[in-house]
């Protein structure tokens, strides 16, 4: 996998795009952001291993802004799963409607 990203630069932009997910008890609050060179990692990372192409799956890029309870993330491994678990919030003000039972643990990364 390193040999992949050999001299690739990696950005991220945030999208501004945030999504609730829930899994059981779990909960995540997601910032959709934009990763360069995503796709060219991919398609390096499958002919290291000598996959076909598209074998890796494309990842949901996200930033983990929140999670409660315990402090951890919820695997996102595809769009589809992605989107079953998740609702996009369109108003900031729809946050105020969570209610913690436990202190928030707050992660960057």
């Amino acid at each position: 996998m390193r040999e992949a990203a050999l001299e690739l630069e990696f950005d991220v932009k945030p999208l501004g795009s945030y999504r609730l997910v829930r899994k059981g008890a779990k909960r995540s609050l997601i910032e959709l952001v934009k990763v360069s060179k995503q796709e060219e990692y991919c398609v390096r990372l499958e002919r290291a291993l000598g996959l076909p192409l598209n074998a890796v799956p494309r990842l949901p890029a996200h930033v983990t802004l929140f999670t409660e309870p315990g402090g951890h993330g919820i695997g996102l491994y595809r769009t589809a799963e992605m989107e079953a678990l998740s609702s996009a919030i369109t108003d900031i003000a729809e946050l105020t409607v969570i209610t913690l039972t436990t202190a928030p643990v707050w992660r960057i990364g």
